[in-house]
């Protein structure tokens, strides 16, 4: 017996504080075997009374501990009653924990009177694995337990039995600090009926089962339920009666916590709000005349359709009012269709919403039912330049090459008739060396050789240079040939790394819609290429509302915009899928869930037949739809390489402008230097003509004077 009361006396003591009534106990020496009696005025606060059976009592006095075998009459008719109280309390304690399926069970207490005191340590006994917590206003042992991960998935019946000013304070904090959970389940005991008190605190999440004491010995059993209109009521579901005599009778028309998958497995018409933006592909709305949203389309549009017919409930849809997907900001509030759920103003949200840690931390998200990747969209990357498309099959080296090698074989080739002249002692060669260089250029071009190889050695060296321009002319022709048929275009924007490079060097701007998890990805980095590119990251034209402000926004300019890949793609082509390119490399693999609210059990729920859809490949034929449909409204023309124009030949026809041009040049260089001859020759001739006319003068005059002295001579001879 003394180690059962030693083990009392420690629980009492370390587990449950000593709240008891001041008592005076005496004691007759001659009953007591000579122990002395108790001074009257001494404090004894007691902590459990005696036992029924053993008619053994606790006492505490000045840290000593006394067992007390005879107590005066009216003490004992006082703890009579209470002793029924207790066990009252007790049986009833017993019954609600027998109906109990949690693993976990926890008796949260506030020692309101000496009975709840003395139930506890029986429940306690009776049931080894309760772990009991101590009531506080601040909760924080109890928070700690319902927010615990160890678990999680484990069901956890709370058995709150305090009095009701605390119960319904405990409850007020369960709303208060978004408590609700679909693996927690609270058990109450109410001495005084403060039901409608408890149902203005509680929310859907918040399971509860009530025993309100009714007359002496009877308590009527509550249990909660949502109603159509998303109310949480009690409602009546049996009774539990005690006599000391007859034991207990309970009678239960229902479990007092059932199993939730088959109480949310028909909503019985419940109309559910459900938080939307318009997005299309996934979720596209309009506004009516009266001011009401309805749904037109869109791949989460026929999931949410889906649900409510397979779980029989209505929706009402309800726009964020700043149109985001919204989050967890730095000052603590929540935004966009995330803030609607965490508020409670909505039951769910879904529409393309991406499943993050900081979301997590204020609504619960369903199992994800689609997955993709982010994607960089910008403007399709300029053509290059291709006035000069007919040099561009080979580099600038191989032109400079191939026109040495051209260059050369003139000479070669008159060196090898020179040396055949020299050492054969054949007669002169027949050809020049311009006539050799410029039939090995005819030879280049595929315009054939007008030279007779009459010789081993000019036949040998004509055949390695024949296949040099065969090999020549076949990759110039084919390279150009893949060239012209696709264009090339200036480099593009294929990673994070690349969009880094383009906003240092290019002034190229990252775009992202505000509130979604494209923003809290780069804001939330601490290292790495998401934090640099935060770092640069301009908050002025970075952000845009809505995913096709994005999209418009790309082809104003230098931004490059960072979304998801489906809805991205569907967008581009609703406005000419020409007009974007999208990254080679993907990142950020996220998926997409329903988000619900905290502890709500429609998360479960939804899994269940979110699991079945994804399998049974509904999600992917939907996917598959809204690209069909877009894909029609694309107004690009698919053509296939395009023909030759005279933007590709510009070269060609520039060469050949070229050519005449010099040609004229040369014309007008031969013109001058004709003239300039001419002139010379014209100084020349008249020169020289002066020069005969002069001799031509001297002679005559030479003429005459002969003449006069042979006239004269024969005058004398006359004479």
């Amino acid at each position: 017996m003394l180690p059962t009361v030693i083990f009392i006396w420690v629980t009492s003591c370390f587990v449950f504080p000593f709240r008891g009534e001041t008592i005076a106990v005496t004691n007759n020496s001659s009953s007591s075997g000579g122990v002395t009696d108790l001074d009257p005025s001494s404090s004894l606060t007691r902590d459990r009374p005696a036992d029924s059976d053993s008619g053994v009592g606790l006492l505490v006095h000045s840290g000593a501990t006394y067992l007390k075998t005879g107590l005066t009459s009216s003490v004992a008719s006082r703890l009579t009653m209470e002793e029924r109280e207790a066990r009252l309390l007790d049986e009833l304690l017993g019954f609600l924990m027998s109906t109990s399926t949690g693993r976990q069970l926890y008796l949260l207490h506030d020692h309101s009177s000496s009975v709840v005191s003395s139930a506890m340590v029986t429940s306690y006994q009776r049931w080894g694995q309760l772990i009991i917590v101590r009531y506080t206003s601040e909760l924080e042992e109890m928070e700690a337990t319902v927010r615990s991960h160890l678990d999680v998935l484990t069901l956890r019946d709370v058995f709150v039995v305090c009095s009701a000013a605390h119960t319904i304070h405990v409850f007020t904090e369960v709303r208060r600090r978004s408590l609700e959970s679909a693996f927690v389940r609270w058990f109450v005991v109410l001495q005084e009926d403060v039901t409608q008190e408890i149902l203005s605190t509680l929310r859907e999440g918040t399971q509860v089962s009530a025993a309100v004491r009714g007359s002496e010995g009877l308590y009527h059993l509550l249990s909660s339920h949502v109603d159509n209109n998303n109310r949480v009521t009690l409602e009546d579901v049996g009774w539990w009666a005690w006599s000391p005599s007859d034991d207990h009778e309970s009678f239960l028309s229902e479990p007092l916590h059932g199993e939730l998958s088959l109480a949310y497995s028909d909503f019985g018409g419940r109309r559910l709000k459900a938080a939307v933006v318009d997005n299309e592909a996934f979720f596209e709305v309009t506004t009516t005349a009266d001011g009401s949203i309805q749904p037109l389309s869109g791949i989460d549009f026929q999931v949410l359709n889906t649900l409510s017919q397979k779980l029989n409930f209505t929706y009402q849809l309800v726009l964020a009012e700043d149109r985001q997907w919204g989050g967890v900001q730095k000052n603590g509030s929540v935004t966009g269709m995330i803030g609607l759920v965490a508020r409670h103003q909505a039951n769910l949200a879904i529409n393309e919403i991406t499943i993050t840690t900081g979301r997590e931390e204020v609504v619960d998200f369903t199992a994800p039912y689609f997955l993709e990747s982010t994607t960089l969209i910008s403007r399709a990357p300029e053509k290059k330049n291709q006035s000069f498309a007919v040099f561009s099959p080979f580099t600038l080296r191989v032109w400079l090459l191939v026109a040495a090698a051209t260059l050369a074989m003139g000479p070669v080739l008159r060196v090898v008739a020179w040396l055949r002249q020299h050492y054969i002692l054949e007669a002169r060669p027949q050809h020049s060396l311009q006539d050799f260089a410029f039939n090995m250029f005819r030879s280049l071009v595929v315009q054939g050789n007008l030279l007779l190889a009459c010789h081993w050695e000019q036949r040998i060296v004509f055949f390695t240079w024949y296949f040099f321009c065969f090999t020549v002319y076949a990759m110039y022709a084919g390279t150009l040939t893949a060239f012209l048929a696709i264009p090339a275009y200036e480099k593009p924007i294929d990673s994070l790394w690349d969009l880094l490079n383009a906003v240092k060097h290019k002034n190229y701007k990252p775009v992202v819609v505000l509130g979604t998890s494209n923003e809290f990805i780069f804001k939330e980095a601490k290292r790495g290429i998401y934090r640099d590119l935060w770092q640069v990251f301009d908050h002025s034209e970075g952000y845009v509302d809505t995913y096709n402000d994005g999209m418009d926004k790309v082809l104003k300019g230098k931004y490059v915009f960072l979304n998801a890949q489906l809805g991205a793609e569907i967008r581009a082509v609703t406005r000419g899928r020409h007009k974007y390119y999208f990254a080679r490399n993907a990142f950020y693999p996220q998926g997409y869930g329903i988000a619900c609210t905290s502890g709500s059990p429609l998360r479960r729920v939804f899994d269940k037949i979110l699991t079945q859809m994804s399998a049974a490949g509904l999600v992917q034929k939907w996917t598959r739809d809204e690209i069909m449909k877009a894909a029609k409204r694309d107004n690009d023309i698919a053509t296939g390489p395009g023909a030759i124009t005279l933007r590709h030949l510009q070269a060609a026809f520039f060469l050949l402008v070229l050519g005449y041009l010099l040609g004229g040049l040369a014309l007008l260089l031969e013109r001058i230097r004709h003239r300039r001859h001419a002139t010379t020759l014209g100084h020349v001739g008249q020169t020289t003509i002066e020069m005969m006319k002069e001799k031509s003068k001297n002679r005559e005059h030479m003429g005459k004077l002969s003449e006069s002295e042979k006239y004269g001579d024969m005058n004398i001879e006359i004479n």
